[in-house]
């Protein structure tokens, strides 16, 4: 019956999206089976949403058929409430709507817009949102909201329960309401006037149950995310508020979340930070309500076993042993300036005197204000979660859970826990938390044997008793109940409360099909179900953690998959029938292995600093078919290139002919007819290049090597070519550059390394070698090369030091020249490599100088162009420009960047010329007066 509703509901969907948006493909629902929690299922159908009304239809259907659907946003979710086995709705990357209102003081935001960027928004008006989840650089606004996430700063009250003021929902039935507008409200009321006076019914009911009300009351003095949001009952009589607000941390079992407006919180103008260790937890406890007296913004507790997990990171700020019952607390406060916070922490530091004194703690580090100290400090609090994940065995998972316990009982309740640990023979659990709320993360790694599986479980009711029996405190504090933690609901709640949350569910989904088996389950082990496997599939990616991290900046995740989802595919992939097995494998090479960019952006990202593009770069390597021609290719690279360079002219006489469109269109057909083996020539490209010609000097400044792509590819609409440029600027300097002989038969290996034929790249690095010690006298003269790969892929394999073009000229051109910068407005594209190396800052820096009014679009960390896939691939190219149009301040008629192939991408997807910043500061510059 349930397969016979949902092929219906499937047709339905089908004719309702377009097909790129229905997903059924096994690969692909392997790839998403996972969230940040150690539990699987395989959706049997994958539907991309892209904006409200669609929304509305899909869930309208999913009612009609009785088919179950599960929203995900990032799927960070750490309690496994973003999995499901039936429909899996995903948000395209059109959720990102935003309204910025009453100076910052409120913020209107869709869900598919990433915590960061909300505050990046705020940020003019001095500003952020209340939420501060530890994962708030990958997860959305969505999550965020339907899981109550909170996080260091946040506090208990400025969650998203505390600050939301308006929320555009879709309940069950496809019902749109939006708060914000009079006439949805007023329309809402009257057309759902029974839920709503069902819901004032229950309200009644659980204010006059004086037992069930002062439990409620108990509860979110803590943080506490266990279950439906009761205190909305207590909290508001108008049922639109009641409903609004249990939609909050209600994980999408009640409705979707189109739109929510939070009010904001004002951003601290002075800050200060410092590290602290007391001889025990006891010790550190008892500061606790010192420091909340005096408003510490953040209180971030770490245990002995915490703290020798990342003894590398406190090296620079303490030496001494950390000695058994060891307790650290890093502590910030926020003022609204120097002064007030100045007067503040004379007094905390003179409530601290006596322990110091007394040897019961140490300073590690002072309050300071250094932002680079407090950066390092935050390192070591936010190096607690990876310090497990990275040396666990391969095959384990880690589990991460949080509890609350009133502060009065944080101590006790600390130690408690962690003789749970040892009574269960769990040996590499840490313990750290918001100490500020009670709220203690406890951290370990889990085999996922049978006998492994069964201990898990008996540890669990032994927390479940400790918790809520012992100590009356909160199962869960911020990462939402999930699977984990519905079995025991009842043990926090009692069955009274458990039968208002059922009730709950009944008004407001009566048909049961928003995220079955999330926060209500009937199953009494719903909490060791559908557990994860983790087999090893490379050394390289084994340590992933499935966190999801990686995701916002991976330039494929929207358009084949992410880092996780690839690695996710691999692993489940395992497990498969032949049948099965065969069918993945069959798409695993535009996946996994071809659509990844290799730029290696996930590593900075990750936790555990997986770099996936290494792994995919070797994938290539292992399924190369191609080696002689590669080899053929390297060892004539310049009568190769050469035929590439009348292959681009050619083409471009004939779109200048036939039109870019008609050019365009039909090297498109022949790149699908060629399974992506024959570029698409894109109208960006204005000519070919021009072969490299030597230049000497009898005392040269540095050796000047004009990168491959700009032997290939030519600016036909600039009067000078960049190679022009460079040498220009390098005369302004009074210095003087040379171009060695032999460069068109010569290349960095970039290239090739990056599909996969290292063995080729080797030939042409080799003939670069040679050339190279030759120019730069082994060394001696400094290389200076003008694309931002190959400058990093070379700084690997020189004598001597190599310069990226943009860092040559702030170091050495610009303190010799005279620079007006122009009041223009300039979008700046930082490449990968770059970001990855110092030339990075030294882009920006110059950039700044050149401009009074530069651009970066912080939320694109990889143009997707990636050498040569942004011809061969070029939707790649799109997904990850996507929101780089809307980013162009008005006016703005030029970028900059440091990489040519990146530029062409740049410039087809923003409606801007990006050309290399040595362009722009020729422009901007003149020799100076000697």
């Amino acid at each position: 019956m349930v397969t016979n509703a949902l092929h219906a509901f499937t047709r339905k969907v089908s004719r309702l999206l377009p097909a790129k948006q229905v997903v059924t493909g096994l690969a692909e629902r392997l790839a998403l089976s996972v969230d940040a929690s150690f539990y699987s299922k395989t959706p049997a159908l994958i539907v991309y949403v892209h904006n409200t009304q669609t929304m509305q239809d899909v869930i309208r259907l999913a009612n009609s058929h009785r088919v179950a659907l599960t929203f995900r946003a990032a799927g960070t979710s750490l309690s496994g409430q973003a999995i499901t086995d039936q429909v899996l709705v995903m948000l395209t990357p059109d959720w990102q709507h935003h309204e910025i209102i009453d100076e910052g003081k409120q913020i209107t935001l869709a869900p598919g817009i990433i915590g960061a960027k909300a505050n990046r928004l705020l940020a003019p008006y001095k500003r952020k949102i209340g939420p501060d989840p530890a994962s708030i650089n990958s997860c959305k606004i969505g999550g965020i909201a339907a899981n109550n996430a909170s996080g260091m700063c946040c506090g208990v009250r400025n969650n998203s329960y505390h600050t939301l003021t308006n929320m555009t929902l879709i309940l069950a039935d496809g019902t749109r309401l939006d708060t914000r507008d009079a006439e949805s409200v007023r329309a809402f009321r009257q057309s759902h006037a029974g839920l709503l006076a069902a819901l004032s019914s229950l309200a009644g009911d659980v204010r006059s149950d004086s037992s069930l009300s002062e439990r409620i009351r108990h509860q979110y003095r803590l943080k506490n995310t266990m279950g439906y949001g009761l205190n909305a009952l207590l909290d508001f009589t108008d049922p639109v508020e009641i409903l609004t607000h249990l939609m909050i941390g209600s994980e999408g079992t009640l409705g979707f979340i189109a739109d929510i407006t939070y009010r904001t919180i004002a951003l601290p103008q002075a800050r200060q930070t410092g590290l602290f260790l007391f001889s025990s937890a006891r010790v550190a406890c008892e500061a606790i309500p010192m420091l909340s007296q005096f408003h510490a913004d953040a209180v971030e507790l770490m245990d002995t076993r915490a703290l020798r997990a990342v003894s590398p990171l406190l090296t620079p700020f303490y030496t001494g042993s950390i000695r058994d019952g060891n307790v650290a607390l890093l502590i910030e406060f926020g003022a609204a300036s120097s002064q007030a916070l100045d007067n503040v922490l004379a007094d905390v530091n003179a409530h601290l005197a006596p322990l110091i004194a007394q040897g019961d703690m140490h300073i590690m580090q002072p309050f300071t204000a250094d932002p680079s100290t407090i950066d390092a400090l935050w390192h070591i609090r936010k190096g607690l979660f990876p310090a497990v994940g990275a040396v666990r065995d391969t095959g384990t998972t880690v589990i991460i859970e949080d509890v609350a316990f009133a502060l009065d009982s944080l101590a006790d309740g600390l130690d408690a826990l962690t003789a749970l640990f040892t009574t269960h023979q769990i040996n590499d659990a840490i313990i750290f938390g918001h100490a500020l709320d009670g709220n203690l993360h406890f951290v370990f790694s889990q085999s996922m044997d049978a006998d492994a599986i069964a201990r898990y479980d008996t540890f669990m009711q032994d927390v479940a008793t400790l918790v809520t029996v012992k100590f009356n405190g909160s199962l869960k504090a911020e990462h939402g109940t999930g699977r984990n933690m519905a079995p025991f609901l009842s043990h926090q709640w009692g069955e009274d409360g458990v039968a208002v949350m059922r009730r709950i569910k009944q008004c407001l989904d009566p048909a049961g099909i928003l995220n079955p088996g999330v926060i209500l389950n009937d199953d009494p082990k719903a909490h060791i179900r559908d557990v994860k496997a983790l087999p090893a599939v490379d050394e390289r990616v084994d340590k992933c953690i499935e966190c999801g991290f990686c995701e916002a900046s991976c330039p494929s995740s929207h358009y084949t998959l992410s880092p996780r989802q690839r690695i996710a595919l691999m692993r489940r992939a395992q497990s498969l029938e032949p049948a099965a097995r065969h069918e993945v494998d069959s798409a695993t090479s535009s996946l996994v292995r071809d659509s990844c960019a290799a730029t290696g952006m996930c590593a900075p990202a990750c936790p555990v600093g997986i770099n996936t593009g290494d792994w995919v770069t070797t994938l290539r390597q292992q399924q190369a078919k191609h080696g002689a021609l590669a080899r053929f290719t390297a060892q004539h690279y310049g009568s190769i290139t050469a035929l590439a360079r009348g292959a681009v002219s050619v083409t471009k006489t004939l779109s200048d002919a036939l039109g870019s469109t008609v050019t365009e269109s039909a090297t498109r057909s022949l790149n699908r007819l060629t399974h992506h083996r024959i570029p698409v020539f894109i109208q960006e490209i204005s000519g070919a290049g021009d072969a490299v010609s030597a230049r000497t000097a009898p005392r040269p400044d540095a050796v000047y090597v004009p990168a491959c792509p700009a032997r290939l590819f030519g600016d036909k609409n600039s009067e000078h070519s960049l190679t022009d440029v460079v040498l220009q600027l390098a005369e302004k300097a009074g210095l003087t550059l040379v171009i060695p002989e032999g460069l068109n038969d010569a290349c960095c290996g970039q290239p090739f390394d990056s599909k996969g034929y290292p063995g080729a790249g080797d030939i042409t690095r080799a003939s670069l070698k040679a050339i190279l010690d030759k120019a730069t006298d082994n060394g001696r003269l400094p290389v200076v090369m003008d694309a931002s790969p190959c400058a990093s892929t070379w700084s690997n394999h020189c004598n001597g030091k190599t310069f990226e073009l943009s860092e040559y000229l702030l170091s050495f051109i610009v303190p010799r020249i005279k620079i007006t910068p122009t009041d223009a407005p300039v979008m700046l594209h930082v490449t990968c490599s770059s970001r990855q190396s110092a030339s990075g800052n030294a882009l920006r820096t110059l950039t700044h100088l050149c401009s009074t009014h530069v651009s970066e679009p912080d939320d694109i960390q990889c143009c997707g162009f990636a050498g040569d896939k942004g011809l061969l691939l070029p939707d790649l190219n799109k997904a990850a420009l996507a929101s780089l149009r809307e980013q162009v301040p008005p006016g703005c008629q030029q970028g900059v960047s440091n990489s040519m192939t990146c530029e062409l991408g740049l410039t087809r997807h923003s409606g801007v010329r990006y050309r290399h910043i040595a362009f722009l500061l020729n422009a901007v510059s003149q020799p100076l007066t000697r």
